[in-house]
């Protein structure tokens, strides 16, 4: 897009924007930390006591388009406000529920398109057309954090913060995303309860609990409770489980292993740490914060497990597809799976019970634990920079999110999770733990550098050198965040 086209736009919606009211939001943001993870009660007192400050305004009918498109692995999108009809379903009948109450505040008549798959590139483009053309088909959209960033990035979003009416500082939209993701003063796109998708792109380990009880392994819930749930622990847990079941000679699916792992934990092994790939630093720009000593120990720590092949699975290599993953951890073959969230559900049908613990501190001292969001996965919500009405986008995101709070989040969390698929009380309690402390990383977002790709690829490869690797790109990784600094600061200029 040319910077002519964009200024024209810029020029075009803003004046629109400005002509059509007030609203606005604090950029500051400083309101309370919440994050998906609030409990059905605590929503419910939160939303006895806050409501959203919104304009009692009807627009006779009109369409609200949302584009809805992720990365869903497997096959199919993973769409927040599609729903039919009630069918019984906890999480449909939240969708069905919230759509009509907002269709009928603001006298609206929502749809939505998906683009379903693997689909960033096409999503991107497809955005990438429709705001260079003009069209304003879709007032909202959500997608995976590597289009909502390839957007932002060509200056074809809106900055949040200059949304009338929507106000990110209340408590359904996530705190933690608003800081994380705000450079230079703007924010492109965030989450919060106005999606679920952000929880089943969250990080998590999950452990056989009878094959806890046979090697008579100390308690995960406790060592995570009291601070002391280290990767050395959960080496010195999984060394000495694997075993050649079918005495074949060699390790294969058909053996057992202390570890399952997934070819994007290496993203999440970073972040274990309290690092990150860019980190935005006091000035508003980001900074590359990829190379440090905590990274390159935890790394050295988990190489020297993760690419023993007679200690640990990485499946990735073996079979792409989850039913391995999930039919091997049901029959008994790995003390630990490092996945999402979204693998959960997944196994409610194990006979074996199983929990939900957050990935592990770089040492004991480590103040926190700290779970990623995963950029492959990851959905945010944004608003196109072309927009029909962009303070009527404004009051519907906003009302869509506390809907959200009191119907979806409860549905997914509280009833979905924490009952349904997560087998005990001390998994629920993991569970706020790890939404509590998930951590939001730009490097990954805009795949900086390719590191992204670049340390997965060490443990696809089973190579070792985490040095080599962050020098060869190091110079890229600084040319791409120069440039988007600069383009950061021109917004609003």
């Amino acid at each position: 897009m040319t910077k002519k086209i964009i200024s024209i736009l810029l020029v075009t919606v803003m004046t629109a924007a400005a002509l059509s009211g007030c609203g606005g939001t604090d950029k500051g943001g400083s309101g309370t930390v919440t994050t998906a993870a609030a409990s059905a009660e605590t929503a419910e007192t939160t939303a006895a006591e806050l409501r959203p400050d919104l304009p009692d305004t009807k627009f006779d009918g009109a369409d609200f388009g949302i584009f809805y498109s992720n990365n869903a692995e497997y096959g199919g999108t993973k769409n927040d406000f599609f729903a039919e009809e009630l069918n019984g379903e906890l999480i449909n009948d939240a969708r069905f529920d919230r759509n009509r109450i907002i269709e009928e505040a603001f006298d609206i008549k929502l749809f939505t398109e998906d683009l379903p798959g693997t689909s960033a590139t096409a999503a991107t483009t497809k955005m990438r057309t429709m705001v260079m053309s003009g069209d304003d088909t879709f007032d909202l959209m959500l997608s995976c954090g590597y289009t909502t960033c390839d957007l932002a990035a060509d200056g074809l979003l809106y900055d949040l913060y200059e949304i009338p009416w929507l106000e990110l500082s209340n408590p359904w939209w996530d705190q933690k995303a608003n800081e994380h993701l705000t450079v230079m003063g703007h924010m492109f796109y965030t989450t919060g309860d106005i999606s679920t998708a952000d929880n089943e792109a969250t990080y998590c380990i999950m452990f056989n609990k009878n094959m806890f009880e046979d090697y008579q392994l100390d308690n995960p819930y406790d060592l995570v409770s009291g601070g002391v749930w280290t990767i050395d622990k959960w080496i010195e847990m999984i060394t000495g489980v694997a075993e050649d079941l079918d005495g074949n000679g060699k390790f294969d699916s058909n053996d057992r292993y202390g570890a399952m792992l997934w070819d994007d934990t290496m993203m999440g092994v970073v972040n274990a740490t309290g690092e990150k790939c860019c980190t935005v630093n006091s000035d508003g720009e980001i900074e590359l914060t990829l190379y440090s000593d905590k990274t390159v120990s935890i790394i050295e720590k988990y190489f020297s497990v993760a690419l023993d092949k007679s200690q640990t699975y990485t499946y990735q290599r073996y079979n792409w597809d989850d039913k391995l993953l999930g039919s091997m951890f049901k029959n008994n073959q790995s003390l630990f799976i490092l996945q999402l969230l979204q693998m959960v559900p997944k196994l409610r049908d194990m006979e074996a019970d199983f929990g939900i613990i957050p990935y592990w501190k770089a040492d004991e001292k480590q103040d926190e634990y700290y779970n990623t969001v995963g950029s492959w996965h990851s959905v945010f919500m944004a608003v196109p920079l072309v927009q029909k009405d962009v303070e009527r986008t404004g009051m519907v995101a906003e009302l869509f999110a506390f809907e959200g709070m009191n119907l979806l989040t409860p549905a997914y969390y509280d009833l979905t999770l924490k009952t349904k698929a997560a087998r005990d009380e001390e998994s629920s309690e993991m569970l706020d733990i790890i939404f509590r402390t998930r951590v939001f990383d730009l490097g990954w977002y805009y795949a900086i550098g390719g590191y992204n790709e670049q340390v997965m690829n060490l443990l696809r490869q089973f190579k070792s050198d985490f040095t080599s690797m962050y020098n060869t790109y190091e110079n890229k990784a600084l040319d791409r965040i120069k440039q988007l600094n600069e383009n950061f600061a021109e917004i609003g200029k």
